[in-house]
């Protein structure tokens, strides 16, 4: 069984979510699917400006996936996205330097491992440059990033054991459809905005399930 999967069809897990048809199911945090999401949460923070800045990692095997379709998304959208990939946290000083001189504000992090295991030093590295972050995983708002959207783990985590006990009990994975975030959470840090100087829009402000600092 697997959890907080980004696309389990395309990693080959499942067949298809109602019916996965392999040995194997579980949960999808859909983070590669918020592309266009966080491109949007961009803009809007970003206006009047047209680019927005996009970290990632370029030696995650899905990593240029997601770039491209937050490109993509960014496109569409009118807007240019300006992107900085690192191999691992050290390049992560220099790459947020040149976006910051570059005359960017704020930058959306990729959804990667490293960008979730080493989220409090891109955070610090990020603000020591005047940066706002803005994530897919809700918790890394309450560790400074200014804003985040992502999927509700912990209701996530809640459901897991009764897919393994169901399991155990002899359903076979294949019969067992892989479930969706059933919540998605936005959360804004208001203190972070403050740090920074960074006004954050009245639009995304009454929207935002909560409010931070």
């Amino acid at each position: 069984m697997f959890l907080s999967v980004g696309d389990p069809i395309a990693m080959g897990l499942v067949d298809n979510l109602p019916h996965p048809g392999r040995n194997a199911t579980g949960f999808s945090d859909i983070l590669g699917d918020l592309s266009g999401k966080l491109v949007d949460l961009a803009a809007e923070l970003i206006k009047p400006q047209t680019t927005i800045d996009y970290l990632w990692q370029t030696t995650w095997p899905d990593g240029q996936n997601r770039y491209q379709a937050t490109k993509k998304a960014a496109q569409e959208t009118g807007m240019n996205l300006r992107s900085k990939g690192i191999a691992d946290v050290a390049e992560l000083d220099s790459a947020l330097a040149a976006m910051k001189q570059s005359g960017s504000k704020a930058l959306i992090v990729q959804p990667s491992p490293i960008s979730y295991g080493q989220r409090g030093q891109i955070i610090a590295s990020a603000m020591k440059n005047g940066l706002g972050t803005i994530y897919a995983f809700p918790i890394a708002a309450r560790d400074g990033s200014l804003i985040a959207y992502g999927p509700d783990y912990l209701q996530m985590y809640r459901r897991a054991p009764l897919y393994v006990d169901r399991i155990l009990k002899g359903t076979k994975p294949a019969d067992l459809p892989v479930e969706l975030p059933s919540k998605v959470q936005f959360l804004v840090n208001l203190q972070t905005a403050k740090t920074l100087g960074i006004e954050v829009p009245l639009s995304l402000l009454i929207r935002a399930d909560e409010l931070i600092g």
